[in-house]
C-alpha cells in the first residue's frame, strides 16, 4: 500500500504543480523517468500492471494532462513494467523526442 501511495504521489505532485495554470500541464522528461522508476519498484513489489494503470486512468479523468501526455505516461508505465525501457532509457528517449 505504501508503494501505491508513493506512486500516486509521484503522479499527483506534477498535477498539483500545474493545477494553477490555465493550460494543461506538460509532462517533463524528469517526470516520465520518475514514473518509470516508481513503476519498476511497484512491479518488483508485486503490484499488477492493472493497478498501476489505474493511476493513469485517474490522470485522464482529471483532465490536467492532454490525451497525448496521458498516452505517453501510460506507455512509460507499460514499458517500465514489462522491462522494455527502464527509467534512464525513458528519460533519454524523451529528451531525444524533445530535440526533434
Amino acid at each position: 500500500m505504501k508503494k501505491l501511495m508513493r506512486f500516486a504521489t509521484s503522479l499527483a505532485l506534477p498535477a498539483l504543480v500545474f493545477a494553477s495554470t490555465a493550460a494543461p500541464a506538460a509532462v517533463t522528461c524528469e517526470q516520465l523517468a520518475e514514473i518509470a522508476y516508481v513503476t519498476e519498484r511497484m512491479r518488483d513489489g508485486g503490484a499488477p500492471l492493472a493497478d498501476i494503470m489505474r493511476e493513469a486512468d485517474r490522470l485522464d479523468t482529471d483532465k490536467r494532462f492532454s490525451a497525448t501526455e496521458v498516452a505517453d505516461i501510460r506507455e512509460t508505465m507499460d514499458n517500465a513494467f514489462k522491462r522494455i525501457r527502464n527509467a534512464n532509457e525513458a528519460y533519454l528517449d524523451c529528451r531525444k523526442k524533445e530535440k526533434k
